[in-house]
């Protein structure tokens, strides 16, 4: 007689995402609770007028009317009601197209507290595909992994959206299973490699990783993407980045192992000094290339913090 065969759990959501999951925050884009009204690209870079041709006029304010102003623009009720003549000002509207890269490589599959990384980056991924298509725009990016990537052509479709989230799950389904980390500085520049061959000009491009494979490339390499673009950088980190707990602790990465204890020379406070200082270090630099870069713990919901990260922006 057969045994019955062991099903083997499904991982949580928390570990491991599937398409429902990235899925439901349509609902939470479309209903319009999750971020501001006003463009992400707009409060994260700056307004500007558009120097290109776009596809209409977007009205931004009223304001007295001056020699050489277009009088078929001329607000004939503020004009009545304040007997000041009083004319729109219009910005042009341009297309914005989204373009995201998604780190889904092995160091992405850890978490100390509620997430692992891959799994945040997965949700903010979903929510600034979904929020791109709520603005009519085209979207599309890069998932990879350590063994490679799927490139997914923006396009205004709710359908490429859904085949973008599935890509994600598929690459993410697939880290359980890694036995190590691999530290691999070129998967992040062959990205952006990638990606710069890829847009033109006047997109929005994030990128969502935990940049433990930045370096002078990865810098210059952003630094091109900005020429011409919109580039935000969505920074994955644990709580235990940051400060590791008591005790004497065994790290590691699949093949090497190191003793720590955090009362041992100071090493304890040494390495949380030295992970604030980082933040504060990259971030300055970063924004000296008018790159903006939003910090995302693994301990909470990502829309949660995405949301305060937005009023903080709007109030600033």
């Amino acid at each position: 007689m057969f045994g019955k065969r062991k099903t083997i759990p499904q991982p949580p959501l928390e570990v491991v995402t599937t398409l429902p999951d990235l899925m439901r925050f349509e609902f939470l884009v479309q209903s319009g609770r999750l971020l501001p009204r006003r463009p992400v690209y707009s409060i994260l870079a700056g307004q500007h007028a558009s120097k290109l041709r776009g596809r209409g006029l977007d009205f931004e304010e009223v304001r007295v009317y001056s020699a050489g102003d277009d009088i078929r623009n001329i607000d004939w009720r503020v004009t009545a009601r304040t007997g000041e003549t009083y004319s729109k000002v219009f910005n042009e509207e341009k297309e914005r197209p989204s373009f995201i890269v998604v780190d889904q490589s092995s160091s992405m599959f850890f978490g100390s507290k509620r997430f692992v990384k891959s799994v945040s980056a997965a949700h903010a991924a979903a929510i600034g595909a979904f929020y791109t298509l709520k603005r009519g725009d085209r979207v599309g990016g890069l998932i990879f992994d350590d063994e490679g990537f799927d490139y997914v052509v923006p396009k205004r479709s709710k359908s490429l959206v859904q085949h973008f989230m599935q890509c994600i799950v598929n690459r993410n389904s697939k880290l359980p299973a890694r036995r190590e980390v691999r530290q691999n500085s070129t998967l992040l520049n062959n990205m952006l490699r990638k990606t710069l061959s890829t847009v033109t000009h006047d997109y929005v491009i994030t990128i969502i990783s935990d940049f433990t494979m930045i370096d002078n490339e990865t810098r210059q390499h952003l630094k091109v993407l900005r020429g011409h673009n919109d580039v935000i950088l969505i920074h994955l980190y644990d709580p235990m980045d940051g400060t590791l707990p008591e005790g004497k602790l065994l790290f590691s990465e699949g093949r090497h192992q190191i003793r720590w204890e955090n009362d041992h020379k100071n090493w304890g406070e040494k390495y949380s000094q030295g992970f604030e200082a980082w933040k504060v270090e990259i971030s300055d630099e970063f924004r000296r290339y008018g790159i903006p870069l939003v910090f995302i713990s693994t301990e909470l919901p990502v829309e949660e913090q995405i949301m305060k990260t937005m009023n903080q922006m709007l109030q600033g």
